[in-house]
């Protein structure tokens, strides 16, 4: 039986819904020439978000802000959000759509720099939960930095773990593809980590830490 993905991730956007403030963020994200979370991969980030409960938070590629509003959604008003990006415009962004998304309520703080360097500043084992979004150039340096944020059974969720679609295809040999089919790989050897690959939009990888 065959099917058609691209059909079904279409009526998943549709299902899971957006509102004003995520097309806004999406729409802006183009003019600063990022990236946007796609509406599944924002759904599912606020869903396992509020599973989560957590109370520290740390955003790695705040953007233009859809993954900063899916966080928040999920997020108590107690919880303290750190989003990290190396482009203030584009952070300044996110803040305005926080307000209008009513989430000023939240505790944020912006931190402005190069991933690595914020991440190491950060206090090891004090943090829930870690989204990193900085695209498979930077990952592999980053997930041991995140790592070492979580407490013990903390949550590290990666975005564009697949390239959509471009990690599973053998045909595909481009320096991007073969370091995220690496990193995988590696992940995938270590028993201190619970894993979940989903296939959704670019791909999310999910990561526990035992």
């Amino acid at each position: 039986m065959s099917r058609d993905w691209a059909a079904s991730a279409r009526m998943a956007d549709q299902y899971n819904g957006t509102d004003a403030v995520d097309d806004a963020a999406r729409t802006i994200a183009q003019e600063y020439r990022r990236r946007p979370l796609p509406p599944t991969s924002s759904a599912t980030l606020t869903f396992l978000t509020t599973l989560l409960s957590p109370s520290a938070v740390i955003e790695v590629g705040t953007g233009t802000g859809t993954s900063t509003l899916a966080l928040l959604r999920g997020m108590s008003r107690s919880a303290i959000l750190t989003s990290i990006d190396t482009d203030a415009e584009a952070q300044a962004v996110a803040r305005e759509l926080i307000v209008h998304a009513d989430l000023a309520g939240h505790r944020v703080r912006m931190m402005t720099g190069r991933p690595e360097d914020v991440l190491s500043r950060l206090a090891p084992r004090a943090y829930d939960l870690v989204h990193l979004d900085a695209g498979p150039e930077q990952t592999p340096r980053l997930v041991p930095l995140a790592l070492e944020r979580l407490e013990p059974g903390g949550v590290l969720i990666i975005d564009q773990a697949l390239l959509g679609g471009a990690v599973a295809d053998p045909t595909v040999r481009t320096p991007r593809a073969r370091v995220a089919r690496q990193l995988l790989s590696d992940l995938s050897q270590r028993e201190d980590l619970l894993r979940l690959l989903l296939p959704i939009d670019d791909g999310i990888l999910v990561l526990r830490r035992r």
